[in-house]
């Protein structure tokens, strides 16, 4: 039986696209609907300039695409809007769409300033107008003039407006739900519940042929290479991804419970602690030998974005990354 939904099949987009319209001009706020792929499935409903062209210029519209894909990947995990600031600087927020744990796709919104910048961090944004030196005079002109057209809003009213966004997300989920018939979520449970059973028999089975794999190389005198050896050289090598547990996992043909549980008992970290360790080792070399805004170095290294980035560098470094430059730059000219 096939369950698969997509929001075309479930929402009317025609008179989705007038709501949107009607939304974003009485709030000034820029609004598109895009699927699970990240692809529009609206028209861009008050789209400014400013973006417009940033994201027609090759050495930023990649990163404008990251930006807008950890903030929907982001507001999935937290099941709720999430706001969050781009590579330039500006504010936008995801409402995630959801049905029974199918992220579906999202309503994205923003490309606004603010006015207030409370419990926000943002002493690590690239400065606008440093970063357009690069780029031909005329274009600058362009687009810094377009950057100081940018609406201006208050951090609360684009919180009221994100959470408006969700409620009317959920509605569109509870909208998807009544269309799923009794059948389709009777199947839907039995498959979860056959899902876990076989989740855990494979987990036994794992850990039996493990077993039974490091006592013949012992008996054999040979050298046992553990999967978790595996993991590590594979993070080292791709430092630079957003490694997931359920890709490390796959790398290392395991199931991620059981990766899990190997990882901890062989290192004697959890996997996220000890990936975010080796991607603060890699932020802290880029930090003193390159110039790369701050921004920048948090989205190449996979983290979702400057903020979380800040929160686990001061973890661990007791210090923000800027401050780390700082004192570097400070000490290294004396």
């Amino acid at each position: 039986m096939n369950n698969t939904l997509s929001l075309e099949k479930i929402i009317n987009l025609e008179s989705f696209q007038k709501i949107q319209d009607d939304i974003a001009q009485a709030t000034g706020i820029a609004i598109i609907m895009v699927n699970y792929e990240g692809k529009a499935i609206t028209n861009h409903s008050n789209c400014t300039k400013f973006c417009s062209m940033i994201r027609k210029i090759d050495r930023y519209s990649a990163i404008c695409e990251k930006c807008d894909s950890r903030g929907g990947l982001e507001s999935v995990r937290m099941k709720n809007s999430y706001i969050y600031i781009c590579h330039k600087g500006l504010v936008d927020f995801a409402a995630p769409i959801i049905v029974k744990d199918q992220y579906l796709g999202a309503v994205m919104a923003g490309q606004v300033l603010v006015e207030d910048i409370e419990n926000i961090e943002l002493e690590e944004i690239v400065r606008v107008n440093k970063d357009f030196d690069n780029l031909g005079e005329d274009l600058k002109k362009e687009l810094e003039k377009e950057y100081k057209n940018l609406p201006v809003v208050s951090i609360k009213k684009i919180k009221a407006i994100a959470q408006m966004m969700f409620h009317i997300s959920n509605y569109i989920v509870e909208e998807a739900i009544l269309k799923m018939s009794l059948n389709e979520a009777n199947y839907k449970l039995k498959e979860e519940n056959n899902k876990n059973q076989l989740e855990e028999l494979n987990v036994k089975i794992e850990e039996e042929n493990i077993d039974k794999s490091v006592n013949l190389k012992i008996n054999e005198k040979d050298e046992f290479e553990s999967p978790i050896i595996q993991a590590i050289e594979y993070i080292d090598n791709n430092i630079n991804e957003n490694i997931t547990l359920e890709k490390i996992s796959f790398v290392c043909n395991l199931s991620q419970c059981y990766f899990s549980k190997l990882f901890k008992k062989e290192t004697g970290l959890n996997f996220i602690n000890y990936l975010n360790s080796r991607k603060i080792a890699k932020a802290k070399e880029l930090l003193v030998s390159t110039d790369e805004p701050i921004n920048n170095i948090a989205i190449n290294l996979g983290f979702e974005d400057c903020g979380y980035f800040i929160r686990v560098f001061k973890k661990s470094e007791k210090i923000t990354p800027k401050k780390y430059r700082d004192l570097h730059i400070k000490n290294s000219s004396i």
